[in-house]
């Protein structure tokens, strides 16, 4: 989902094209004249010409597979969107696996980040190796068992990284607000994703309902159902939903979820390339509670679906810092070799007609989070995490 490239990839390609340029002057070929000749060539043609004088001429060992999958990449990336990506077999088996909800691997959520070549940890998974390594969200990927990742695509990182069950891969992690670089071996494990954790908290107002949502997959949906049935038995008065550090997901999960919480109209609407629009839609049975949504900064996508509605419906009071800005929808489209592209396709916008691309949605109560706290979200104590702190205020003054 990068739009920056590969160093190694980079220089390495570079160095072939150096190459191929000297070789072709040396068999006597006049470039200008030949690029010349080339302008308005079917592209198929120029490829299988490229593709002929390497084969022909390079002394460079190279793999076709991999040449042919580094061409779709950057083909797409000519489209200029980070979101805009290709996927080989390998690589869309491991996204469809983490999507369902259960995938080999070491338990987080990554994200990218604007102006940064590394891959950043969004969240990671309770009890998942990584959480067990101490691996905190905000920590930067810089390397894979010892090779530097800079500005690699993410899912050559999310490859790098997978592998085998009780097999161990090596992470080199910055810590910014550390200013701190560190190895940490990793066993990779079975992951069941949980999306979902609740519990309740007492106050001397009433019984106020938790529930955070790590991401947004199959399985989110129902674990929230379940969540939300669990705490009405325990005689819930108001909730509190915790988006901070969730890097979105499906947007059917999402508009399942806002479903429950507003009345009765447009969840978000989205407009394709074409101008058409596609509304969604909430019906009449909703939640009726006093209600909080938690954001922060790495609240984004279908996180923001969710904020957006509650904002706009008045249903609800955001308490946080203004969340990432993620306000367009990406479709998997598979292709007939068994690969796929992840498209851009769509804006959405909340139900008052916002995009919230690139200016996300300010809280109506901004509260900022230390640095230190912010990146252990997930795992604070209740009584360190200032932004929980207010929001049981904000549901107590309304009880």
């Amino acid at each position: 989902m990068e739009d920056n490239k590969s160093f190694l990839k980079g220089l390495g390609m570079g160095s072939l094209i150096t190459a191929m340029v000297l070789l072709i002057v040396v068999a006597g070929f006049d470039v200008y004249a030949r690029q010349s000749r080339w302008r308005g060539v079917d592209p198929n043609t120029k490829i299988m010409e490229i593709y002929n004088l390497i084969s022909e001429l390079s002394i460079v060992p190279f793999d076709k597979a991999e040449m042919l999958d580094n061409m779709y990449r950057g083909f797409l990336e000519g489209v200029g969107d980070p979101y805009t990506q290709y996927f080989n077999a390998d690589a869309l088996a491991a996204f469809r696996a983490r999507t369902e909800g259960a995938f080999v691997g070491i338990g987080v959520m990554i994200s990218v980040e604007a102006d940064d070549p590394y891959v950043t940890i969004a969240s990671t998974f309770r009890d998942a190796p990584a959480a067990l390594a101490g691996i905190l969200p905000g920590d930067r990927i810089v390397g894979v068992n010892g090779i530097e990742v800079a500005g690699r695509l993410r899912e050559d990182v999310v490859g790098m990284i997978s592998g085998p069950e009780d097999t161990s891969v090596t992470l080199t992690i910055y810590r910014p607000y550390e200013s701190k670089r560190f190895d940490v071996e990793i066993i990779r494990a079975r992951v069941e994703v949980p999306s979902v954790f609740h519990e309740m908290f007492y106050t001397d107002s009433g019984a106020i309902g938790y529930v955070r949502i790590e991401g947004f997959d199959q399985v989110t949906a129902g674990q929230f159902d379940d969540a939300l049935s669990e705490l009405y038995a325990e005689g819930m008065e108001g909730l509190i939903i915790d988006l901070r550090n969730n890097p979105g997901g499906l947007l059917h999960a999402v508009n399942h979820i806002t479903d429950r919480l507003i009345p009765e109209g447009i969840i978000t609407f989205t407009i394709d390339a074409s101008g058409e629009r596609e509304n969604f839609y909430s019906d009449d049975t909703y939640l009726g509670l006093p209600l909080v949504l938690l954001v922060n900064e790495r609240s984004a996508s279908a996180s923001e679906v969710l904020s957006g509605a509650v904002r706009d419906t008045e249903i609800g009071t955001i308490v946080g810092t203004q969340t990432f800005g993620k306000g367009i929808v990406q479709n998997l489209l598979p292709l007939s070799d068994g690969t796929a592209i992840k498209l851009t396709v769509q804006t959405y916008h909340t139900p008052n007609g916002e995009c919230i691309h690139g200016v996300g949605i300010e809280p109506h109560v901004i509260v900022e989070m230390p640095e230190d706290l912010s990146r252990r979200i997930g795992s604070l104590e209740p009584e360190e995490d200032i932004q929980l702190q207010t929001a049981i205020d904000v549901i107590n003054s309304k009880l």
